[in-house]
């Protein structure tokens, strides 16, 4: 079975801000970003449970799953039937905010 994917709009802003911010230390590894992103995705597609649920202190939220890709980013998203809302990418290595999550 393939699921749907949902993007949200902020998502698109997300990846150009993180690729923007590789790009200054290596035009190479921003390319790598790009392609690892795409791999995680067709990853999802084929099966989102493949992928752990989020830890969250708060209960609201014990459906979304994250998938991690590159060395420290993270896709965050969660199922419903057969479609995946991605809802964000971050940058592992801080907390999520509720801006990125909104």
């Amino acid at each position: 079975m393939h699921y749907r994917l949902k993007i949200h709009p902020r998502v698109s802003g997300q990846l150009e801000k993180h690729a923007e911010f590789i790009a200054r230390v290596s035009r190479p590894a921003a390319v790598r970003f790009r392609t690892e992103f795409e791999k995680i995705l067709i990853r999802l597609i084929e099966n989102p449970y493949l992928f752990p649920l989020l830890e969250s202190d708060y209960p609201s939220e014990d459906f979304y799953r994250k998938a991690l890709f590159g060395k420290w980013y993270k896709v965050i998203f969660y199922v419903e039937a057969d479609v995946i809302y991605l809802d964000a990418v971050i940058d592992g290595r801080r907390e999520i905010s509720a801006d990125e999550m909104e």
